[in-house]
């Protein structure tokens, strides 16, 4: 782990995730940067944060951490064409309105990705900065992408990620 002061909660979805196979590893990137770039991640596990009036609600831009949407958007498409160059006998991918659809998620990836989403908000983002860490030091992966590339300071980037934690209790 490179993300240090975190829960075991967190090490267990990395560990969990480092131990899968790279097709299963892109799934789950897919789906969280899919999250992320939908401003899906927020503090109160809210499915649909935008339509919640709370003031309290913090929800996870991927330009508070550096990283313009637009190219978060771009490197979605990127790893949906990765998947889809590589997971051949499975259904491809695909992006409607943004939104990526066609992944089937078997039983197997099922459990990480339930284990993600119970995680709090804190915890959710020490994953992501993990993952960034990984993608940029090219870690995350057996075989290597070269279209997985960062083109950001994955560091930085997660850095200013855990910087956005919020200071309450269990968040």
């Amino acid at each position: 782990m490179y993300v240090a002061n975190t829960t075991d909660a967190v090490r267990r979805v990395v560990e969990g995730l480092l131990k899968k196979d790279d097709v299963a590893k892109l799934k789950f990137l897919i789906y969280v940067f899919d999250l992320a770039t939908h401003q899906q991640i927020n503090s109160k596990n809210e499915v649909n944060p935008d339509l919640v009036e709370d003031e309290d609600l913090v929800i996870f831009d991927l330009e508070d951490a550096g990283m313009a949407n637009h190219y978060a958007d771009i490197y979605l498409e990127y790893l949906v064409m990765v998947f889809n160059a590589t997971a051949t006998k499975l259904s491809k991918a695909y992006q409607d309105n943004g939104n990526v659809e066609g992944i089937h998620y078997n039983k197997f990836d099922k459990p990480l990705l339930s284990k993600f989403e119970k995680l709090t908000y804190n915890e959710k983002l020490d994953v992501f900065a993990e993952i960034l860490i990984r993608l940029d030091n090219d870690s995350l992966f057996e075989t290597k992408y070269d279209m997985l590339e960062l083109n950001v300071n994955g560091f930085e980037v997660a850095s200013n990620i855990i910087n956005l934690k919020i200071n309450k209790g269990n968040a």
